[in-house]
């Protein structure tokens, strides 16, 4: 559960071109211009940041992902309303992940604490496979809520 757990929590929090121009209201192809303005700027390849998606007509189109640094350094050029929306999902967001962490250690502390109490008092090979089953159906069920939280693909 542990080498899973640190992998996931350890990837980036980050932030699509779309979901940039929802919060600040502005239209996604000049978001993302001013993306791909940004990071040419900056002297970065821009293809490393895009991804496909498909649109609500099905055509492939391509979107942004940026982290926290990027996506600041980008709205800091938008008004003070749409970087301060901007900046309260970001905190959103890092207080989720934080919050989940937190939930994932408890369940992870259980399970080791039910191993070490079976293993102490002897109780039942049946009673221990309840147990695991109980915590490892909880500890999957945080799992998928910190994929969808940190916009993770499967």
């Amino acid at each position: 559960m542990e080498l899973i757990l640190s992998d996931l929590l350890n990837s980036d929090i980050t932030m699509t071109s779309r979901e940039i121009a929802e919060l600040t209201g502005k239209r996604h192809p000049d978001v993302s211009r001013d993306i791909r303005l940004m990071l040419n700027e900056l002297e970065l390849d821009v293809s490393s940041f895009g991804c496909i998606y498909f649109d609500s007509m099905n055509r492939q189109q391509t979107e942004y992902v940026l982290d926290e640094e990027l996506t600041l350094t980008l709205v800091t050029g938008y008004s003070i309303k749409l970087r301060n929306a901007v900046i309260k999902r970001w905190k959103q967001l890092e207080n989720q992940t934080v919050s989940l962490q937190d939930e994932i250690n408890k369940i992870c502390a259980k399970e080791n604490f039910d191993k070490a109490i079976g293993s102490i008092h002897g109780k039942g090979l049946a009673e221990r496979k309840k147990t695991k089953k109980v915590n490892q159906n909880i500890f999957q069920s945080l799992m998928s809520q910190a994929q969808l939280t940190l916009g993770l693909r499967q």
